[in-house]
């Protein structure tokens, strides 16, 4: 097998902890501030919306709610399951 001559390439950067990036941090933050609020302005505690979620499909356990919430690092379409479990409706994008 033949041995490639010529410049190296450069190794991929190391990966990070997301967390570690402030912005990152930042937008985490406002995720579990904006999904409190869409609870608390629809008088929603962490067991009901859990129990909604599961009958929309996505099952999770209370306690695994409060975690994923309190770490704020979920998905756009789990928020999304979240606001619509909580019968609140997002302005569709245009088609």
């Amino acid at each position: 097998m033949k041995s490639r001559s010529g410049p190296k390439r450069a190794l991929p950067p190391k990966a990070g902890a997301r967390k570690a990036t402030p912005i990152n941090a930042e937008y985490e933050e406002k995720v579990k501030a904006l999904l409190r609020y869409a609870m608390a302005q629809k008088g929603v505690e962490i067991d009901e919306l859990a129990k909604r979620l599961g009958r929309m499909g996505v099952e999770i356990s209370a306690g695994g709610l409060a975690n994923k919430i309190s770490r704020g690092g979920f998905g756009g379409a789990f928020l999304l399951q979240c606001m619509e479990a909580l019968d609140i409706n997002l302005a569709p994008l245009p088609r």
